[in-house]
């Protein structure tokens, strides 16, 4: 290399390179502007103009875009007397930049030192959005995943969502394919709740409407349905959500809605196992486990009460000659009966043939009259027979002992009823081997 050879700034400088006459407003300290007055060729490149074109420009004249903190730093560059290094978004030119502005000798200038950083600025924001998003999904699932009850934990999670979001309502809509519900729903101050108007609308109708809407909507989003074993179980929707690019809000709803199909499904179960053990599957009714705890509930508290014990006449007959489908069929029209006079919440079905009606404070007239409709409504089924005891009595201190005498009458109706038929009938069980039948989930025998 020759002795008195000299780097070509415009050339050999491996970066964007340029320098500035900083102009001053009045009082000597504010940079209102700065004038171009070099720059090499790796920064007209990246400007995308050649250097005729910028020197003796102003740079807000020439950029009418640009963020004004360039001329912050400038003043602070030239009356600090030192370097600065940072990395901003330059919207002028629409490229992060990582520079270094420094003062030179001479008074009032400064020169800049540009690195386009957009591919390493990209990965780093991709990974800081990746990172902002797992960790939302994160704290939704652990509530979902928490201890709070189903109702408080699902709208906590909305809640929750809603600081991320920040939409005007987030709600989850649950369908069977044929109705859909709103469930749950958040909304932000201001915003008229739709939860109540949203039941049991027609599935095809509402979602139908729904998705033609969303073809013009941008500015809602309903693409996070929630599914179960392959079908669609509801959605989770945001209104005017807020946009941002530090975090992927279509992920979030995605993945937020599969933890929240896993807590729907697991409600639904526990659901339905509780309506197993209070409900009889044939009939639909109440069974002998709720009957037990009604009993026991009634019996703490003082009131009056009808009960009404009955038994289907000759189920075995039915079975044994028509078929257990006609015997099912003869149970569920007995049920239908008592429903009728005494409503689904009094009636229980606890044994095979049996059924127990209990009716907490009703007054002995009206119940003796609800009684007499029944016998009416049996007596014109010609297909049912049933055999009814009934009491009322005052107070519930002493109701299995009432349950007990209820049973044998009864009893003596349907003997009268095998009787006349020239039948025997077997000696009724009390409501001591009732109870240990119930705990041990048998049934009671015809």
């Amino acid at each position: 290399m020759e002795k008195n050879w000299m780097p070509d700034i415009y050339s050999d400088v491996p970066v964007a390179y340029a320098v500035y006459k900083l102009i001053f407003a009045e009082d000597g300290r504010t940079v209102e502007d700065a004038e171009y007055v070099y720059v090499n060729k790796i920064y007209s490149e990246m400007a995308g103009v050649g250097p005729e074109k910028l020197l003796g420009q102003r740079f807000l004249s020439y950029y009418e875009e640009a963020n004004p903190i360039w001329m912050t730093y400038c003043a602070k560059a030239s009356l600090d007397g030192e370097a600065i290094h940072d990395c901003i978004y330059a919207p002028e030119i629409r490229h992060w930049l990582d520079f270094t502005i420094m003062p030179l000798k001479q008074p009032g200038y400064v020169a800049y030192t540009f690195m386009n950083v957009d591919i390493d600025r990209a990965r780093q924001m991709e990974m800081k959005r990746e990172f902002t998003t797992k960790d939302i999904v994160l704290r939704i699932s652990k509530i979902l995943s928490s201890e709070e009850t189903y109702e408080v934990a699902m709208n906590h999670a909305l809640q929750e969502l809603s600081r991320i979001l920040h939409p005007d309502r987030l709600y989850i809509l649950e369908t069977d394919g044929k109705t859909v519900s709103n469930t749950f729903e958040w909304c932000a101050p201001g915003v008229a709740p739709e939860i109540d108007t949203l039941q049991h609308l027609d599935y095809e109708q509402y979602i139908g409407g729904w998705e033609k809407f969303l073809k013009h909507a941008t500015s809602v989003i309903i693409d996070a349905p929630i599914y179960h074993d392959g079908k669609i179980i509801g959605y989770l929707g945001a209104d005017n959500y807020e946009k941002s690019d530090m975090i992927n809000t279509v992920a979030i709803l995605e993945t937020v809605s599969y933890f929240i199909s896993s807590k729907i499904t697991n409600h639904r179960l526990m659901v339905e196992l509780e309506h197993a053990s209070r409900h009889d599957a044939l009939t639909g009714l109440h069974n002998r486990n709720a009957c037990m705890e009604k009993i026991d509930f009634l019996t703490k508290y003082s009131s009056s009460v009808g009960i009404v014990y009955t038994d289907v006449n000759g189920l075995k007959e039915i079975n044994d000659t028509l078929g257990h489908q006609a015997g099912d069929a003869a149970l569920r029209q007995a049920a239908r009966l008592l429903t009728k006079c005494y409503g689904l919440e009094n009636t229980y079905r606890i044994g095979g043939d049996e059924f127990l009606v209990l009716v907490p404070l009703v007054t002995e007239l009206d119940f003796k009259t609800s009684v007499c409709r029944l016998r009416e409504l049996v007596a014109g089924k010609a297909d049912l027979s049933i055999a009814i005891g009934s009491e009322w009595v005052a107070d519930t201190a002493h109701l299995e002992r009432v349950i007990t005498k209820t049973d044998q009458r009864m009893y003596c109706d349907k003997v009268e009823y095998y009787n006349r038929r020239g039948k025997k009938r077997e000696t009724r069980h009390d409501l001591n081997d009732f109870r240990r039948m119930a705990a041990k989930s048998l049934p009671i025998a015809d």
